[in-house]
């Protein structure tokens, strides 16, 4: 019964230490995950401004399979390319190395669990106030609380070797293997970060068990290695439901994490002797302070060597990518889902960018749905383009009724819980905005309806009708443009509201006109009261298309005035 708790008590040490890691970036997302998203969507070109941009924001939130969904959801959503993001995954890996320096100084250098319980005493008042922006503060000091906990219990509660002489001879053989044990190792690694989701736990393991004298310092080295190979798992998951650009992004970073290995593996003897030596200060006797240290030196040093020979190759890296990675005919669907194909919402602050980026293309296929619609009022029924234009837009409903359902399902799963208040004001704005652009779809296949009706009943207008429709077509058009440049921008000025109101005004008011130009003309017997009648159908039908584009600008706009009062 002992040894059954202590193996609870070491697993719930980890337990602990990875929901405090949640916790905290939680915290910190919310407090700045505006600002990281506005980093990411903004990265330059520069391959070191990209690498320098992964390497901060993985060390701020401490979680490199975050910034890797991350990436990976960006590239998806095509806020980022494939080259920007290879870098940015390489400076995940550096970014990383600083949870292997926080558990070795503040887990074995200093003992910081005198920190924690007081990190939560201060926490908690924060957790329960009723201000967001002192709650997420207090999430975060408290996720950083049960973090130093965790670990440090762990630490604390893990046996010597010396200990349990069972255990240690069963590692004592398994590493006596040579290259062979290395590679054990490695694949021990590899398995712990798959299954746990966090490098963190395997660095953490790995610095006990040396500190410990569980394993020598090399079959340490052999599990951060794999704990690197391991995190690549991450990045395959995530893009496992995306287009060919993400997958892309994916396989680069799988890429140059196993280069990383090859070469540590060659090296791992040579570099283990000089860093034991160097912790060791030369007398061969490290403290378990300095072996956790080591670690960290490894860690670092491994990531960053990697780094430094493949950075200056990235574009051959993205050619190589792109070979085994070929587009088909079916990644460019014209009619598919393009940016909300797999689901990232552990990163829920950032991953509203795929569904902001697909509501973007909602937007735009409205656009084309109301070309063609304008492209079929022009048609004869007997003209060889008329079915298959009907049939064209007839589709494209059909596509607007599915593009909404599947935004909505996307935008509901995100955990509002773990997003600001900035972000849930902006997933209700697309939510908004979704149901506004499916009922221009509507609208534009009713006007299509109407069209046809009006051909089934062999109603003919005259010239001035047709004229008349003919601009209104063309504002509710201009209106339309305007809408689909507007949804592009991440904020609306108050001049961008003055001009979408003042189209939508221009359309009510030709609205008007022609209906009271419509009564005296059917008195007057230029045309019949049917042809008058269904010709007023199509004129109202295209109004209605512009007050859903102004809700659609006033929707998006919403976001904006938020963040200027909070």
């Amino acid at each position: 019964m002992t040894a059954l708790l202590l193996i609870l008590s070491l697993l719930g040490g980890i337990a602990l230490s990875l929901y405090g890691l949640k916790v905290m970036s939680q915290g910190i997302m919310k407090l700045a995950g505006s600002r990281m998203r506005a980093s990411l969507r903004h990265v330059s070109h520069n391959r070191f401004a990209s690498f320098w941009t992964g390497t901060w924001i993985t060390a701020i939130i401490q979680s490199s399979s975050a910034m890797i969904i991350m990436a990976v959801g960006l590239v998806n959503a095509g806020l980022l390319s494939v080259s920007q993001s290879i870098a940015l995954m390489m400076g995940a890996n550096v970014g990383t190395t600083l949870s292997a320096w926080i558990i070795a100084l503040f887990g074995f250098v200093w003992d910081a669990r005198i920190l924690a319980l007081p990190l939560i005493v201060l926490a908690l008042p924060l957790v329960y106030t009723v201000r967001l922006k002192a709650r997420s503060w207090g999430e975060m000091l408290m996720g950083v609380a049960l973090y130093v906990l965790g670990f440090t219990t762990f630490i604390g509660m893990m046996p010597a070797a010396s200990d349990v002489p069972a255990a240690q001879q069963m590692f004592a053989t398994l590493s006596a293997w040579g290259y062979w044990s290395i590679i054990l190792f490695v694949f021990i690694g590899i398995l712990i970060t798959v299954i746990l989701r966090s490098s963190s736990a395997t660095i953490l393991l790995a610095m006990v068990l040396v500190a410990k004298e569980w394993l020598i310092f090399p079959m340490a080295a052999a599990l951060v290695i794999g704990e690197n190979v391991g995190a690549t798992i991450t990045a395959l998951l995530a893009a496992r439901r995306t287009n060919v650009s993400a997958r892309r992004a994916a396989l680069s970073h799988v890429f140059f994490n196993l280069f990383g290995m090859i070469w540590a593996l060659i090296l791992v003897y040579p570099i283990s002797e000089v860093l034991w030596q160097l912790v060791s200060f030369g007398t061969g006797f490290p403290s378990p302070a300095s072996l956790a240290v080591g670690i960290a030196i490894f860690h670092t040093t491994f990531n960053l060597i990697t780094a430094i020979l493949l950075i200056g190759v990235i574009p051959q890296i993205k050619v190589l990518v792109a070979r085994l990675l070929p587009i088909s005919e079916g990644d460019e669907e014209e009619l598919s889902l393009h940016f909300i194909q797999g689901g990232l919402l552990s990163t829920a602050e950032l991953s509203i960018e795929e569904a902001r980026k697909e509501t973007v293309l909602f937007a735009v296929r409205c656009q084309r749905m109301m070309q063609l619609t304008d492209d079929f009022v022009h048609l004869s029924a007997d003209n060889a383009q008329y079915a298959h234009t009907f049939s064209r837009i007839e589709k494209y409903e059909k596509i607007t009724d599915r593009l909404e359902l599947e935004i909505v399902r996307y935008l509901s799963s995100l955990d509002t819980s773990t997003i600001s208040g900035q972000t849930a004001a902006r997933v209700r704005a697309l939510l908004r905005i979704v149901d506004e652009l499916e009922s221009i779809g509507d609208a534009c296949y009713k006007l299509a309806r109407l069209v046809e009706r009006k051909n089934e009943h062999k109603v003919v207008f005259i010239p001035m009708q047709q004229q008349n429709i003919d601009k209104m077509f063309q504002l509710v058009q201009q209106a339309l443009d305007r809408m689909v440049i507007l949804l592009k921008k991440p904020e609306l000025t108050e001049a961008d509201m003055m001009r979408a109101y003042n189209q939508e005004d221009a359309i009510n008011a030709l609205r008007g006109q022609l209906r009271e130009l419509n009564i005296g003309n059917v008195q007057n017997g230029d045309y019949t009261y049917q042809s008058g009648m269904m010709y007023m159908d199509i004129v109202n039908s295209c109004e209605k298309i512009g007050d859903y584009v102004i809700n659609v600008v006033e929707a998006h706009g919403e976001p904006s005035n938020f963040e200027q009062h909070t």
